[in-house]
């Protein structure tokens, strides 16, 4: 081997090490099978150095069938245990505190938490490290009726605080303006594909009221609002969210996979 070889070698391996490693944190259920191969293809196909990255899936499934068939099939770790007492936002919230309780005890430094039907560009993970912050999202979308809303609230300053979100969609002149590419303070940015530090962890854990309909990451956002957190969202870094409604139509699509 060459010097230059040599010198090259040396360098590489130190930028690696300094690079942080970043567990991918997966909830999911059976329910998003739809689409779980395709998913999966795309975590392949990210930028970021492969022995920089772990995987952990928690599985809310009503039986044990779909872990066991992650890991056999995929050779990934997967968490379940038996839901049959809890509600459905109840499971939810349970496999996000699972992953949250796999990130602190592992020797991670960020997690990317990333629901099993959203597809973030590439170069996601290289992206939101840039932004030096110790929680921000890519722009997603979820889906309403017919409409895809983007998942980006405000508080609606003639609330008291987190008592109204308000979501903007594409033809508000709120979005126009928010849109621009840049990092963009918010309130709700979903945690769909949300890169957090560990200190964020540390000091958060999700929560779901009795009785509430709403997803968990709602009461997260109003968490770290009360609480002085600032949350953050990307526009520039996109992530596309398939519903199982939409997925059939729009599936042509889903090689678009480049930093846009």
């Amino acid at each position: 081997m060459s010097f230059s070889k040599i010198v090259e070698s040396v360098l590489v391996k130190k930028t690696k090490k300094r690079l942080p490693k970043i567990l991918i944190a997966i909830p999911t259920y059976d329910g998003k099978n739809y689409c779980i191969k395709e998913f999966l293809d795309n975590l392949k196909n990210f930028s970021y150095p492969k022995d920089r990255l772990e995987y952990y899936i928690a599985d809310n499934s009503a039986n044990n069938k779909n872990a066991k068939w992650l890991n056999k099939t995929y050779g990934l770790k997967v968490f379940w245990k038996d839901y049959s007492d809890y509600s459905v936002m109840e499971r939810l919230c349970d496999s996000h505190n699972q992953l949250r309780r796999y990130f602190l005890e592992s020797d991670c430094t960020y997690m990317l938490h990333l629901e099993s039907d959203v597809f973030p560009q590439l170069d996601v993970i290289e992206r939101l490290l840039e932004c030096r912050l110790p929680i921000v999202s890519a722009l997603y979308q979820i889906l309403d009726g017919a409409n895809r809303t983007p998942c980006i609230a405000t508080v609606d300053k003639n609330h008291e605080y987190w008592k109204e979100f308000r979501f903007y969609n594409k033809s508000s002149l709120f979005w126009h303006s928010f849109v621009n590419g840049k990092v963009q303070p918010t309130y709700i940015a979903g945690i769909g594909c949300c890169l957090m530090k560990k200190k964020v962890m540390q000091n958060f854990e999700f929560r779901i009221p009795s009785g509430a309909t709403n997803p968990p990451d709602t009461y997260f956002a109003e968490d770290l609002l009360t609480r002085g957190v600032q949350n953050y969202v990307h526009t520039g870094v996109n992530a596309f969210h398939w519903n199982k409604e939409d997925w059939g139509r729009h599936f042509k699509y889903i090689k678009y996979h480049k930093s846009e």
